[in-house]
């Protein structure tokens, strides 16, 4: 079956493709990869559908066939360190609010999931709609005990992003006005220490990360750390930054969730930042002004 690329078409071309372009590793997985599926079948008894396209970039995911006749989904991961523990969250979660976990092979980083029917996501919902759908899924997400090991803290992944944001503005200080940066920097530092309460982050908890099942909307793909439950209702809408109307709709969430709207508004300000900050460096000059026009409304 040699990478992938060919034979019954196991894994799809584009999929391949960006494997090999992003990972180091990634042409000698493709490699192992049929007999890594092939492992699954035999031991949990599954019936390989077509795999998702156009996928992600790091796993190779299909639906599959239970023995039972139920529909799941099979995921297989690029070895690569893990940051964000997807199995201690869903583990944590048990299908409260997000898929349910069936198998998980550490050794292969093979996991068994449960399948969303449909499966539409969030992303073309209106947005009175989509709040309705984070309101729904992410309290029971929060009420989960912390897992005792696995979950990186969110002050972590943000010293991080304050790195990345500093860079931007030490490298366009002289093509746009750095301050915003900076404070966004700041921010990432100081938010995750002062939050009054840490739970299980779902931590990139946006639209086309919710899918409707026959359970109701459920997440799936969390990056799951521990921290500020604000940090996912910023998440949730950093996307719809275009809109005027989002820094309203920051503040109805917030209180909805019993959540600080000042809070809400710092870390979507952060976000938001960022993400105007990377399409500075792409070019994108008229994206990176109008996120940060509305961020600038924020706070």
């Amino acid at each position: 079956m040699g990478d992938g690329r060919h034979g019954d078409g196991l894994v799809p071309a584009g999929l391949a493709d960006r494997i090999r372009a992003y990972h180091s590793a990634g042409a000698s997985w493709l490699r192992e990869l049929p007999g890594l599926i092939a492992n699954c079948v035999e031991r949990w008894e599954l019936t390989v559908l077509p795999a998702f396209e156009p996928g992600g970039d790091s796993s190779w995911t299909a639906p599959v066939r239970r023995r039972s006749g139920e529909l799941a989904v099979l995921q297989i991961t690029v070895p690569l360190p893990v940051r964000h523990d997807q199995v201690s969250a869903l583990r944590a979660w048990s299908g409260r609010g997000a898929v349910q976990l069936f198998e998980h092979d550490p050794a292969i980083r093979a996991t068994l999931m449960e399948c969303c029917v449909p499966g539409t996501d969030a992303a073309d919902l209106s947005a009175a709609e989509a709040d309705g759908v984070a309101l729904q899924v992410l309290p029971p997400l929060w009420s989960a005990a912390l897992p005792s090991s696995g979950l990186e803290p969110l002050a972590e992944a943000s010293a991080q992003r304050a790195q990345v944001v500093e860079g931007r503005a030490d490298q366009f200080g002289d093509v746009v006005d750095p301050g915003p940066f900076r404070e966004a920097a700041q921010l990432f530092r100081s938010l995750p220490g002062s939050a009054a309460q840490a739970v299980l982050l779902h931590g990139d908890f946006h639209r086309r990360n919710v899918l409707l099942s026959g359970r109701g909307w459920l997440a799936i793909d969390p990056s799951s750390m521990a921290g500020d439950p604000s940090f996912d209702v910023a998440m949730f809408l950093q996307h719809d930054m275009h809109q005027p109307t989002t820094p309203a709709r920051a503040d109805s969430l917030a209180d909805r969730l019993g959540l600080e709207r000042r809070r809400t508004r710092a870390w979507l300000f952060a976000l938001t930042t960022q993400s105007a900050s990377w399409h500075l460096s792409t070019g994108n000059r008229s994206m990176h002004d109008a996120l940060s026009h509305t961020a600038s409304t924020l706070l």
